[in-house]
């Protein structure tokens, strides 16, 4: 089973960044192999429907708005996650709303699709993470982490 995990968001938009930071951590920890793949989607939306394409399994890294505490940590499986993405916290969801759709309208979209979202506190032009966000960053990456173990297993 082929296993894509895709951090997205927006960098400088503070803790909208914070699903791209928890996969750049990753990429450091794992190779690139035939069965796993570990991205950073930024805000790339429909360009990156050749990389779900590949997948049989899909986990997106993103922050999300559920109005939480900051920095509560959320796993969404299946269907659900086009709800999610209903409710925009940024343009690239829009973006990711759309690649799910496309890939399930063309019959490529992956088995198996999960969301870890971080709840944010803030999205501003801002390059760091609020304090509640950069202290839960490592259980989010942690979460990612146990995925691709158990993949890779």
């Amino acid at each position: 089973m082929k296993l894509l995990v895709l951090g997205i968001g927006n960098l400088v938009m503070n803790d909208d960044g914070a699903g791209v930071l928890a996969v750049q951590e990753l990429m450091k920890e794992f190779q690139e192999t035939e069965t796993l793949r570990i991205m950073d989607g930024g805000t790339l939306g429909l360009d990156l429907l050749v990389y779900i394409e590949w997948a049989d399994r899909l986990i997106i890294a993103d922050a999300v708005d559920f109005g939480l505490e900051a920095g509560t940590i959320v796993c969404v499986d299946g269907d659900d996650i086009d709800t999610v993405f209903e409710n925009k916290l940024s343009a690239h969801q829009m973006g990711m709303k759309d690649m799910l759709a496309t890939a399930a309208l063309m019959g490529v979209r992956p088995k198996e699709v999960r969301l870890y979202g971080i709840q944010t506190k803030s999205i501003e032009m801002d390059m760091t993470l609020s304090p509640e966000v950069s202290a839960a960053l490592p259980k989010l990456t942690e979460h990612l982490r146990k995925e691709i173990s158990a993949q890779i297993k």
